[in-house]
């Protein structure tokens, strides 16, 4: 009973680990596009930088539970957990979208700055 216990509370320790560092850079790349507005780019770089940095925490945390569980521990399903690995996938979909954006802007800013 302790185990599973131990099982239930690590399974939460790692989906918050998750929620959160996947949150933050989800907002991070929000937040690139909006300083697309005034057409700087090195802010949104930056945001992205800090975007790449967060999500990667979040996936090494998600990495070893599945290895875990690839090694022949066994866990609940956890609908926390559900949530983190929802909230992880659509924080990666947002930082690709937001990087092709920025990139997207920066072409034709500068192919007009050209002309």
């Amino acid at each position: 009973m302790n185990n599973e216990l131990e099982k239930r509370e690590e399974i939460a320790k790692v989906a918050m680990q998750i929620i959160m560092n996947a949150s933050d850079a989800k907002a991070d790349a929000l937040n690139a596009l909006k300083s697309l507005r005034s057409f700087d780019f090195e802010a949104p770089a930056e945001l992205l930088k800090k975007a790449h940095t967060k999500i990667v925490l979040a996936h090494k945390a998600q990495t070893n539970l599945v290895q875990n569980e690839a090694s022949g521990e066994t866990y609940e399903n956890s609908l926390l957990f559900n949530h983190a690995q929802d909230t992880l996938m659509t924080a990666k979909m947002q930082i690709e979208i937001s990087e092709e954006l920025c990139a997207l802007v920066r072409a034709l800013f500068n192919k007009i700055e050209s002309k």
